[in-house]
């Protein structure tokens, strides 16, 4: 199943961007991604000609499984995830990155430069983004860049490691709740721009199970929603709330 196919089943009206609201996030959230800043001057250099910015829209795909790889994208304000399909035709995530990563290198660092997954957009935001090939030759002849990104790499690694483990021990309530928190703390806002529909594919689950949650989560004060929107009223309680896995890999 190609996924954009969802884009063209009626998700597309209910998820347009408000231009308004969205101008008001990317004013909010810090205007830099950790791998760019983490670069020495003399890389930044070579790097930034090839570097382009682009605004990513939510729900845009990036990649679906099998696409050749063409761009490599460090969020800065986006917010980005990584899903997997599961045999019953519903999707999971199983990696999500923000302004601490970058999206497409482990198809670089396979040397297949094919990509195994679905990868969608979760919140909309800027982002840098430099041609596959382009990157790919700098990563050859530039070991200085390629030890950089290999902190990400295993942090990547153990990320789809541990929401394995995630996936298949822990209540869809504690998986819900630390949803939220590793989101907020890639786009640093407090309200996200989520419905249950796509956080329901997110963890894997049928929609009316994260509007249960919701509503419980609700009526603790520890969310409020609208259509489109989750606010997070108190982050201390999710955090109680939310499965060990997020201090495993949230921030």
């Amino acid at each position: 199943m190609d996924f954009r196919e969802i884009q063209q089943t009626g998700f597309t009206q209910d998820y347009e961007i408000n231009n308004s609201r969205y101008s008001s996030s990317v004013r909010t959230a810090e205007n830099s991604n950790l791998i760019l800043d983490g670069l020495s001057a003399e890389m930044r250099r070579v790097l930034e000609p090839s570097l382009r910015s682009v605004i990513l829209r939510k729900e845009q795909f990036l990649y679906q499984e099998e696409d050749h790889l063409e761009y490599v994208y460090f969020p800065i304000t986006a917010v980005v995830s990584e899903f997997k399909m599961l045999e019953d035709g519903r999707m999971v995530e199983i990696s999500v990155t923000g302004k601490e990563g970058a999206v497409g290198l482990s198809a670089l660092f396979s040397d297949s430069n094919v990509v195994s997954n679905c990868v969608q957009v979760s919140q909309a935001g800027q982002a840098k983004r430099v041609d596959a090939v382009t990157f790919e030759k700098l990563l050859r002849t530039n070991e200085k860049i390629r030890t950089g990104l290999s902190h990400f790499v295993d942090t990547y690694i153990r990320q789809i490691s541990q929401k394995a483990i995630c996936n298949m021990y822990h209540s869809v309530r504690e998986r819900f709740c630390t949803c939220l928190l590793m989101i907020q703390d890639r786009c640093g806002l407090r309200t996200l721009d989520l419905t249950h529909e796509q956080i329901a594919r997110t963890l894997g689950v049928y929609r009316p199970s994260v509007t249960n949650i919701a509503q419980e989560l609700r009526e603790c004060s520890m969310i409020n929603y609208s259509r489109g929107g989750i606010l997070i009223r108190d982050r201390k309680r999710i955090e109680q709330a939310a499965c060990s896995c997020y201090v495993a890999i949230g921030a």
